[in-house]
């Protein structure tokens, strides 16, 4: 019988998920972004899986589902166009508001700062590219959501993630290391991790 709970559990999170991660891609798709509706099932699902292995069905399971699908929207458009839209900085800034309960209000200032102080250093002293707008603004108000551990950590990962990508990639490719690369996947990446922390 326990058996049976959990699969119905699973299940009633999964299939509003999907439906919007479908919607999502849909929306996506009308605006020519480069997207695979089975990549985006998948990594959804995987999400959902891991999400509810660890809080069960929770409110913590939900705000992550709805976390990773604004993460997984601002990360294909970044790949698609090189940019973010506006809103979907505002919307993790509403869940970061949310959150503000469970992780403290001095934990989510301090985390602001150091998430969003060096990435304004690297605008301000880069000697040109660096670090674009919409990733500072994703990146700070989706770590404002987990916490200081959470989005340091999150952030550090997606960091490292990146730079050893784009550099295998770029060796690979025999393309400079100055090229611009869409940062915010794996911001993301690191950031979801870091929401289990």
């Amino acid at each position: 019988m326990y058996i049976i709970i959990v699969i119905a559990q699973f299940v009633a999170l999964l299939t509003p998920t999907l439906l919007a991660t479908l919607l999502s891609e849909q929306a996506m798709r009308k605006r020519k972004f480069k997207t695979n509706r089975a990549v985006q099932f998948l990594v959804m699902s995987v999400i959902t899986a891991a999400l509810y292995a660890v809080g069960g069905m929770s409110m913590w399971t939900v705000k992550g589902i709805v976390f990773a699908l604004i993460l997984l929207y601002a990360s294909v458009q970044d790949i698609s166009t090189h940019e973010a839209d506006e809103f979907l900085w505002v919307m993790l800034l509403i869940l970061a508001l949310v959150n503000i309960g469970e992780v403290g209000i001095v934990s989510v200032i301090f985390d602001g700062l150091v998430v969003f102080v060096p990435q304004m250093a690297i605008v301000m002293f880069a000697k040109k590219g660096g670090i674009g707008g919409a990733d500072i603004k994703i990146s700070t108000a989706a770590a404002l959501s987990l916490g200081f551990y959470g989005g340091v950590i999150g952030y550090m990962i997606g960091l490292v993630l990146a730079i050893v990508f784009q550099t295998i990639y770029n060796k690979v490719k025999k393309q400079s290391n100055q090229k611009p690369f869409p940062l915010l996947p794996f911001l993301s990446t690191g950031l979801v991790i870091g929401y289990f922390i």
